[in-house]
């Protein structure tokens, strides 16, 4: 990651994203269904977590708006990264209308409007978070000016995030209703292992040589800390950090591409990041969705925690000011590197089955 800070500009950027967070959205509505979670036997933890429905619901639409519904501008071309102009400004006023933040009004289609439309992409069209093309044809344009409702998948009042993994989008809820959708850039999976350098909270700064696995883990957290500004960890530079699960923040990133990418964090575009810790307290919950198992059947599982490279040759001392590093070289063949050890994890019995009911509407409208 690198510095991408603004300056007087991030300021001013920051209040401006407050006043739209904290004012009324344009809520949508479209279509959804209530998909069976799977059920499984488990321990319950000493520490119960909230109940969640039994019958999450889903991301799947039901039913197609009618097209008759009319966009109050017509987009009679494409309009993607490098456009400019007054369709431009029309996207990104619909886009904030939805909760979802491309930026200022500004009229120019840059990456921060783009993330948006992947997100939108992802959540409203179920577009696979490989297939995104962060193109706004004039069907999809269609699309955003029909009735649309974005709906929890765990109800109860205060702010929530639940973090959707399979489509690297999370939304953060206040009441029930949303109040912002992003586009994020979660955990590879992939084993790791490399030289880093973590910030101390006595302001000096060491070099480690680590290993790790970059899952973030599905389950039940609250959010536990925050740190303002940049911050140096073992899962990389992290502008904004606010912790849910030990190391594993959400927290701004320079690059936030379509694919997870992360050490096991949730990446969410810089200039959301500016102002997310605002909007999220100590205590709120965060439901991460991984696709497989509901979150309470993991629990807070815990992550697979880091563990030292043996091919690690120490290049520098702990110091006050700047560590210089210097990339070790590859491990031999020969060389064995462990296997990293797995903490168990606390489970939760899911609550019983009950009846799905369907959604119907009318039409209106997740760097490490």
């Amino acid at each position: 990651m690198t510095d991408d800070i603004r300056g007087a500009d991030r300021a001013t950027y920051t209040r401006r994203r407050l006043l739209v967070a904290g004012g009324a959205l344009v809520i949508p509505v479209v279509v959804y269904s209530q998909v069976r979670g799977r059920k499984t036997e488990s321990a319950v933890p000493s520490t119960p977590l909230p109940t969640p429905p039994a019958e999450p619901v889903g991301v799947a639409p039901v039913a197609e708006p009618p097209a008759s519904t009319v966009a109050p501008v017509v987009f009679d071309h494409d309009v993607a990264e490098g456009s400019s102009g007054d369709k431009v400004v029309a996207l990104q006023d619909r886009l904030r209308g939805l909760a979802f933040d491309p930026g200022p009004s500004d009229g120019y289609f840059g990456p921060a409007t783009k993330r948006s439309v992947w997100a939108f992409e992802k959540l409203i069209r179920d577009v696979a978070s490989a297939d995104v093309s962060g193109v706004v044809t004039p069907a999809l344009w269609q699309r955003m000016n029909e009735s649309i409702e974005v709906r929890p998948r765990r109800s109860g009042p205060g702010t929530h995030l639940e973090v959707l993994l399979p489509s690297q989008v999370a939304v953060l809820y206040l009441d029930d209703a949303p109040r912002l959708i992003t586009h994020i850039s979660s955990g590879t999976g992939e084993t790791w292992c490399g030289v880093v350098i973590v910030d101390n909270d006595d302001g000096s700064q060491t070099e480690e040589g680590i290993c790790g696995v970059a899952t973030t883990p599905g389950g039940v957290f609250h959010f536990e800390r925050r740190i303002e500004g940049w911050r140096n960890s073992k899962l990389g530079r992290l502008w904004n950090p606010v912790y849910f699960n030990y190391g594993i923040a959400v927290h701004g990133a320079s690059n936030v591409p379509s694919e997870p990418a992360s050490k096991g964090c949730v990446r969410i575009p810089m200039h959301i990041a500016d102002y997310f810790p605002s909007l999220v307290a100590n205590g709120d919950l965060v439901y991460v969705f991984d696709g497989v198992e509901e979150p309470e059947t993991y629990g807070a599982q815990v992550p697979t925690f880091d563990y030292p490279d043996p091919d690690y040759v120490s290049t520098s001392t702990t110091t006050t000011t700047t560590t210089t590093t210097t990339t070790p070289p590859p491990p031999s063949p020969s060389t064995t590197v462990p296997e990293p050890v797995r903490s168990a994890t606390t489970t939760l019995s899911p609550p019983p089955p009950t009846t799905s009911v369907a959604v119907a509407t009318t039409t209106a409208p997740a760097t490490p």
